[in-house]
């Protein structure tokens, strides 16, 4: 078979040989690793209300624990819409794959033949929405919840996580029911506990419809000692479960015990409700492993997740993933970027990847992803999850206090220069400007102490290292910077921008719960820059700019080390792979041109800030391009937020602004960083009413920083949803450096 037409024949064969190898690949068919021709894909969603890490592996759940071994898992933040998630809000977010918010009557989802009061279930829905069904659930409360949601920035699509299964021709159904009373049904209007359903919205369509399931008091039985009286019928749920799962596609199974046993909780002694929570524990285990019996862990899917938290406090719960060829380890998600976080919004997603049918745009949540995290067994895992979790409520309680700290000492230090304007003594004015560059020593130390596990020692140890490494530092800095009265303030500032750049580069560890960082219970970031650090960072990049070109003023690599700094924190700030702040990188950058333009003695013009806008524009579109040019499982929000605008329209951009607007405007009056706007306002009045003479000295100093400080302070508020805690911050930078500059100035050393 030799020449040209035996070449192109050998080619035309191999060719064949791998279009027919393709057409035998499930590209598209949807079926997960394991599922076998002509079987219809299944996935048991087991909603686990309430559970966190800690509550296993103590030997009262040895069924979920054996299905954990063998699963992929991580820590869930279900922060939603407010701060607290109780069941509507995450099982509404469940819904949408995306934040939303539940309303009061979510739990009335009925079968279409019970009766709501004294009139069909089916007749009811039928009336709200024009939809006529005779069989599966009705969500009763589903119009409400829409309505409800579409007066929020958030853009949540109700119904969107069914309906996406429903086009695919994905059978679901829904077993749930954490009713607490059966007495209320009939005649009267039914009480608020009446009906404790939630679990069923999840699946609904953009109808409010399940078409497969079981909600009603088949599920339970009285039981005096249990909570409200009542507790599953296991062998009912069991029956409801068998006949769901034969038909493959999503079978959803809540724990309902356990949202019975939280929600008694408030009615019981501190002991009993212990108890009665270890009991429903231990019962849903049982349910657990009769329900496992029926999985084939060779071609089916088990989702592990508890979409919300106890009543007792705001904290992460468990989320797991066994599949078809996955090896245990650890789950992260785009949404998260860390190994072993994912979120309430990232489940809707991972349920569709699992039959292979697309996300809709409107989910904000990205897939669970397994990494490998190298525990050899998942108690080890367990124990690291609930770790986190214990170091994130640690967090959360010291933010208020360290906050406190930190605003109370701003003050004191103008009460020192006040002492010290009244002094003659070397010594005390020595003194003052050393605890000015501890304060600036303190934000650094906040991030160092991440390195130590605080959360289960006294909170005296916390303060005694920040504390004591802040005053390390600051004598540090005195000591070497002895060539001119400037060079300390450098070093420190230098520190608080130096850490916080490598910190990014280093994928931000130093970020996570720590006090000036952010926490995953709260849940608005977990990877890149957070807010309260922009605030530190943009502060010191300003100070160190405009201090350095003074510093090294006559030299010709003065200017273009000034400007390098400037550089850089936009490139740290900005880039996907380290900041990926989309708000923080807006600001800087109108604020590093008004700097250099002062920098290089050129007016700043009406075009000019045009022109500064429009940069500010095209960085944002080109770090948004670069990260939709990287893998979808590692784009940022930045990355999202244009997927978003691709999907939605310019609609979803001004949602965001919308949302970031209205949060800043709510925590203006109450936060603790509002107080240090009026504490360097009277500093200066003081200044210029005791000291006249010593405030040109002062200005000449800072006067190169102050416009770009002026303006990123301004951007920052309005760009970032942490409101006044970005220039409240800042001011923390700025008022330490103020004193130190006032002090040596009192000293009349020079400064440069």
């Amino acid at each position: 078979m030799n020449g040209p037409r035996g070449a192109v024949r050998v080619w035309g064969a191999v060719v064949l040989t791998v279009v027919l190898a393709m057409a035998t690949v499930p590209w598209n068919s949807g079926r997960p690793a394991g599922a076998r021709s002509g079987e219809v894909p299944r996935l048991l969603v087991l909603s686990l209300p309430t559970l966190g890490w800690a509550d296993l592996y103590q030997g009262a759940s040895p069924a979920i624990d054996a299905l954990l071994d063998g699963a992929a898992v991580a820590a869930m933040s279900v922060r939603d819409v407010d701060a607290t998630t109780n069941a509507n809000d995450g099982y509404a977010a469940l819904s949408a794959g995306s934040r939303a918010q539940g309303v009061l009557r979510s739990g009335e989802v009925l079968d279409a033949s019970e009766t709501y009061v004294t009139t069909p279930a089916a007749t009811i829905f039928a009336r709200t929405t024009g939809v006529a069904v005779d069989t599966g659930l009705v969500a009763l409360g589903f119009p409400h919840l829409v309505s409800t949601n579409a007066d929020l920035e958030y853009d949540a699509q109700l119904g969107a996580l069914g309906q996406s299964l429903a086009d695919a021709m994905v059978p679901r159904a829904a077993i749930a029911n954490a009713d607490g009373d059966l007495t209320n049904r009939g005649g009267v209007v039914p009480s608020d506990v009446a009906y404790q359903r939630q679990a069923a919205m999840s699946l609904v369509d953009e109808t409010g419809w399940v078409p497969a399931g079981a909600v009603t008091d088949a599920l339970l039985r009285r039981d005096p000692s249990a909570p409200f009286g009542l507790r599953y019928q296991q062998e009912a749920v069991v029956a409801a479960f068998s006949a769901s799962w034969r038909q493959g596609g999503v079978v959803l199974v809540e724990g309902s015990d356990l949202a019975r046993a939280d929600r008694y909780g408030p009615l019981a002694t501190p002991v009993q409700r212990q108890a009665l929570r270890q009991q429903a524990l231990r019962d849903t285990d049982d349910l657990v492993a009769r329900m496992l019996l029926s999985v084939d862990f060779a071609r089916d899917t088990v989702l592990v997740v508890a979409p919300y938290h106890s009543a007792g406090g705001v904290e992460l719960t468990v989320a797991g993933l066994r599949s078809p060829g996955q090896a245990p380890g650890l789950l992260r998600s785009a949404t998260t970027r860390r190994a072993g976080l994912v979120t309430l919004v990232d489940i809707a997603p991972t349920i569709l990847r699992v039959f292979g049918v697309p996300r809709p745009g409107s989910m904000e949540g990205r897939q669970f992803e397994r990494v490998n995290d190298g525990s050899v067994t998942g108690a080890t895992r367990a124990e690291s999850l609930a770790q986190i979790n214990d170091a994130a409520r640690y967090r959360d309680r010291m933010v208020a206090p360290v906050a406190i700290v930190f605003t109370v000492l701003q003050a004191l230090l103008w009460v020192a220069v006040a002492v010290a304007l009244r002094s003659d003594s070397e010594r005390t004015k020595g003194r003052v400007a050393l605890a000015a560059l501890t304060m600036l020593a303190y934000l650094p130390a906040t991030y160092l102490a991440g390195l130590i596990r605080f959360a289960d020692a006294p909170a005296l140890a916390y303060w005694a290292f920040v504390i004591g490494l802040s005053v390390m530092i600051a004598s540090g800095a005195s000591a070497l910077g002895r060539r001119a009265a400037i060079d300390p303030l450098l070093f420190c500032l230098g520190l608080v921008f130096g850490l916080l750049a490598v910190d990014m580069v280093l994928g931000a560890p130093l970020q996570l719960n720590t006090v000036f960082g952010y926490s995953p219970t709260v849940g608005g970031r977990f990877a890149g820059m957070g807010n309260l650090a922009f605030g530190q960072f943009a502060a010191a990049t300003f100070l160190l700019c405009g201090l350095l070109s003074r510093r090294l003023a006559g030299r010709s690599f003065g200017t273009a080390l000034a400007f390098g700094v400037l550089i850089v924190a936009i490139l740290i700030d900005g880039m996907p792979i380290w900041g990926s702040d989309v708000g923080g990188v807006m600001a800087l950058i109108p604020a590093a041109g008004v700097t250099g333009a002062y920098l290089v003695g050129r007016p700043v013009h009406g075009r000019s800030v045009v022109g500064l806008a429009m940069a500010a524009g095209v960085a944002l579109v080109g770090f948004g391009v670069l990260d939709l040019s990287r893998p979808a499982d590692q784009r940022t929000h930045l990355g999202r937020l244009w997927e978003a605008i691709i999907d939605r329209g310019p609609g979803a951009f001004q949602t965001v602004v919308i949302r970031k607007l209205g949060a800043n405007l709510s925590v203006v009056t109450g936060s603790a960083w509002m107080a240090l706007i009026p504490l360097l306002i009277a500093a200066v009045v003081y200044l210029l009413w005791h000291a006249p003479a010593r405030v040109q000295p002062i200005r000449d100093t800072l006067s190169g920083c102050v416009p770009g400080l002026a303006l990123v302070a301004l951007l920052g508020f309005m760009l970032n949803d942490s409101g006044i805690a970005v220039p409240g911050l800042m001011l923390g930078v700025v008022n330490a450096s103020v004193v130190y500059v006032t002090v040596v100035t009192l000293a009349r050393e020079p400064v440069a």
